[in-house]
Parts: C-alpha cells; sequence; structure tokens
C-alpha cells in the first residue's frame, strides 16, 4: 500500500542549522549530492549523504536540527 505525505509546511532551501519550524518528519530533496547533519543541542547525532536527484525522509526530534553543505529543499510532512 502506498503512503499518502501530507505537507505541514513551505519548502524552504536548507543549507545552516534549521529545525524546519519544529518538524518531527521531514522531507528532503537533494538536486546535487549533499551531506546531511542532524544535531542537537549536545552536538552532532549523525550525518548521511543524500545523492543528487534523491528524496529521503528523515524523523527527529522538534528542537533537532538538519542543515547540508549544500542547498536541499526541506519541508515538514506526515504519512497518513
Amino acid at each position: 500500500m502506498a503512503e499518502t505525505v501530507k505537507l505541514i509546511s513551505s519548502e524552504i532551501s536548507l543549507t545552516t542549522a534549521n529545525t524546519i519550524g519544529g518538524a518531527s518528519l521531514v522531507r528532503l530533496y537533494a538536486t546535487a549530492n549533499a551531506v546531511i547533519t542532524l544535531a542537537n543541542t549536545g552536538g552532532t547525532i549523525g550525518t548521511c549523504t543524500l545523492p543528487g536527484g534523491t528524496i529521503e525522509y528523515f524523523m527527529k526530534q522538534p528542537a533537532d536540527t538538519l542543515a547540508a553543505n549544500v542547498a536541499v529543499l526541506a519541508t515538514s510532512v506526515a504519512f497518513t
């Protein structure tokens, strides 16, 4: 069964650390290869590489931030 994505916020261009409006689930679209960093007040939680032209979904705590070494498009979403 296919999942339906519910848009919660408008899409932003993400490079610097951002909570994406306190989102718990974030859709990222990388137009070029990008290194994504997930962090909180204690520092970096983890990193991963998104290949260019891909979409991935990241779960995080509302206060956690995501950042990228190149601009990626990010929006808060929910699965229904």
